[in-house]
């Protein structure tokens, strides 16, 4: 069956007719019959459902017909034409019937198509109404169809984006650690090789929540944690951090990597020295990780484009409404993250 049969019976239920065809069969006599014989209103009854039912099924094969040939998408102006076409000749039709059936259950005959004015109309009203109400359902269905296929395919592609920019993440990180590891092996060759150590455990945690939208606070403490303690064989005593873990939720959730990354840019843009040294701090505030530290910036970074704050922003655009916020004055800089409902 083809994509387009299966659309067609998709909105074809058989309930539509089952209740609507009898309904209307029954009630247009009860409109508009006037004789007082009750035999001729039972009479006139049973034609009118047999002309509901020829009217109804007709309409609906016409409708089914026009979907498959000639589709609002692909012929919209032949659509309509034989729209207008098959409601003329079918309201032709059935005023017809409606004649030959007058002529078989009365004799007079005078003023008959001004006494049965209204009977026409409503013959014709009928008709239209039966059009309109499957096109209506097939389009009521097609833009149900389109709409779902859009919220899909953009999903696709929120998806898409999320994963080339957690992409960079992970080279990004590698490629900070091995600078690291280059800066240590001339000066310490035996804290080198534990570093290459913890670094590979630390890195399987990337590998492991690679495909991961967010990750445990719990966890990703637990990498961040491993991660100073790396830096801190380069660094010593000059590389301070502080958190107030007893005030983070650590059943809350962030994106994988970015409480690392905050952690990796204030390392990064600034001196640590004997002279100068990092203090880091971390605490929970109105529902975001917020990490500041103190300015001391090197020289070749102050005009640095922070590709990597740009990139956190973004990945928390595309997943959620809640977003990064960073803000620097003359002594410290301020980074804060959202915590994110369970992924």
């Amino acid at each position: 069956m083809n994509k387009n049969k299966v659309e067609v019976y998709q909105v074809d239920r058989p309930i539509i007719r089952i209740i609507g065809i009898p309904l209307i069969g029954i009630l247009m006599p009860l409109i508009l019959y006037t004789d007082s014989e009750s035999n001729g209103l039972l009479k006139w009854m049973l034609a009118s459902t047999i002309i509901t039912f020829v009217e109804w099924e007709t309409s609906r094969r016409i409708v089914a017909f026009l979907w498959r040939r000639y589709s609002w998408e692909t012929s919209p102006g032949v659509h309509l034409l034989m729209n207008i076409l098959f409601l003329v000749l079918l309201t032709g039709f059935t005023v017809l019937t409606v004649y030959l059936f007058n002529l078989l259950f009365h004799s007079s005959y005078d003023d008959y198509w001004f006494q049965m004015r209204s009977v026409h109309l409503s013959v014709a009203l009928l008709t239209f109404f039966a059009i309109s109400v499957y096109e209506g359902v097939y389009l009521f269905y097609k833009w149900k169809n389109s709409l779902v296929r859009s919220v899909l395919l953009e999903k696709e592609k929120v998806l898409s984006q999320y994963e080339a920019l957690k992409n960079q993440v992970n080279p990004h990180f590698l490629f900070n650690s091995m600078n690291t590891l280059a800066g240590i092996i001339p000066e310490n060759p035996e804290k080198a090789v534990e570093f290459v150590t913890r670094f590979s455990s630390l890195y399987r945690y990337v590998l492991d929540v690679k495909d991961l939208v967010s990750v445990k606070l719990e966890k990703e403490l637990e990498f961040v944690r491993s991660y100073i303690y790396l830096q801190k064989i380069r660094y010593g005593e000059n590389l301070q951090v502080e958190m107030s873990t007893e005030e983070l939720d650590l059943n809350s959730r962030i994106m994988p990597l970015s409480f690392q990354l905050l952690i990796e840019n204030a390392i990064k843009h600034n001196e640590i020295s004997d002279r100068h040294p990092l203090k880091i701090n971390v605490s929970s505030e109105e529902g975001y990780l917020v990490v500041r530290n103190g300015l001391n910036k090197v020289p070749h970074e102050l005009d640095s484009p922070k590709t990597g704050l740009h990139n956190l922003n973004e990945r928390y655009r595309l997943v959620s409404d809640s977003l990064p916020y960073f803000r620097q004055d003359e002594k410290e800089f301020v980074a804060g993250i959202p915590m994110l409902q369970d992924a």
